[in-house]
């Protein structure tokens, strides 16, 4: 159900003008009415059908204060519009008609008062002849009626805008699917713009940090060499020296998580291989994709892997884990989708809570086009399953 429009920020003056203009059209309206509803079960409507339905969207927008939201316009939507706008051209004309023999009668009675005209359409009021008394009585009268009537043509210019904001503008379902489809495409490209992130983070470790740490190392171990054997400040460097190395082996180790560089140039067969012979829990990966996946597929289900196995080392207490990838469509593999399973035999009670890792997966993956799934009842095993489509 449509809300109902808002009050219209235009003047009275341009909406009774609006709906004026409307009127004019009766005869397009007409036409182009019975010709939208023979063809109302078409793919699109016809030209002469287009034209008349954008020439009430310019002039509803331009004085009836309608906001135009584009949407496409169907054979449905431009018959129900023009059958109403058949109604709402005859109201008008009625009113319009009614306004302009009001105007006439008080132009004809203004001229018998004054100049002593006889016209038969004022015979059956002025009788003998129309008095300052019957001029001081129909006054009032007759700006009674042009005040209802004015405020009649003003009314027909809010239904028909009604009529627009119905049949041109998007329903709730329309508006909600748009909105879905924004904070769908937002997500997405916020998650790109990430991973972005996490490359040139990675960059930085890699062509930076690390770099400056290696060139510590050797510097500490020309000091060492310089120092002497046995020493005091010997035995510091050489302490200093092994630190230098461990400094430059975890640095390595953040660098690859934040992003590893092989996924780009190798892409995610190796990475992941390489992912589950460093997890503490012993794992096996089960690959049976014959293809390169696209790239925004292989970082997504990259990260789910890595963040599932993290869980797993820390939290699900297990002997093993195994994780599966392949495709649902092995002879159309780019129509087809991914299906990831990450398995563990652990105690189980794994759930997406907000602000943990699993909740992020979640909403990775739906960014991503695809869903996750988790089931891990109390005292195992665990099951997460993911499914991406490779687009």
């Amino acid at each position: 159900m449509n809300p109902a429009p808002a009050a219209p920020r235009s003047s009275p003056v341009r909406v009774m003008w609006g709906a004026a203009l409307g009127a004019v059209t009766w005869p397009i309206d007409l036409f182009c009415a019975v010709l939208a509803l023979l063809t109302a079960g078409g793919p699109a409507p016809l030209g002469p059908v287009r034209a008349a339905v954008a020439w009430h969207r310019r002039r509803a927008v331009r004085f009836l204060d309608w906001s135009d939201a584009g949407v496409p316009l169907t054979s449905r939507r431009a018959a129900a519009y023009l059958a109403l706008r058949v109604g709402m051209s005859s109201l008008s004309l009625l009113v319009l008609g009614l306004l302009v023999y009001g105007v006439f009668g008080v132009v004809v009675s203004l001229a018998s008062w004054l100049f002593d005209v006889r016209l038969t359409v004022d015979a059956a009021v002025q009788g003998d002849g129309l008095s300052t008394w019957g001029v001081i009585v129909l006054v009032p009268i007759g700006a009674i009626l042009l005040y209802l009537d004015l405020m009649g043509l003003f009314g027909v210019g809010l239904l028909d805008r009604w009529t627009a904001a119905r049949w041109l503008s998007p329903s709730r379902s329309e508006r909600l699917e748009a909105q879905v489809e924004e904070l769908t495409v937002s997500r997405a490209d916020l998650l790109s713009a990430l991973d972005t992130e996490r490359g040139r983070i990675e960059r930085d470790l890699h062509d930076g940090v690390q770099q400056r740490a290696v060139a510590l190392g050797l510097l500490v171990n020309r000091a060492r060499r310089l120092a002497g054997p046995g020493s005091a400040g010997s035995l510091l460097l050489e302490q200093a020296g092994r630190e230098a190395e461990q400094l430059v082996t975890d640095l390595r180790d953040v660098a690859w998580r934040v992003r590893p560089t092989t996924l780009d140039t190798h892409g995610l067969e190796p990475v992941l291989r390489q992912l589950v012979s460093r997890t503490a829990v012993p794992t096996a990966l089960d690959w049976a994709v014959p293809v390169r996946l696209p790239p925004g597929v292989e970082t997504t289900v990259y990260y789910v892997v890595a963040e599932a196995l993290t869980n797993v080392a820390k939290h699900a207490g297990a002997e093993g884990a195994r994780v599966a990838v392949r495709l649902t469509d092995d002879k159309n593999p780019e129509a087809g989708d991914v299906h990831v399973v990450i398995s563990d035999d652990g105690a189980g009670g794994a759930a997406p809570r907000p602000g943990h890792g699993l909740a992020g997966l979640t909403g990775r993956a739906a960014a991503a086009g695809g869903a996750l799934t988790i089931e891990s009842p109390a005292g195992g095993p665990t099951r997460i399953e993911v499914t991406l489509p490779c687009v």
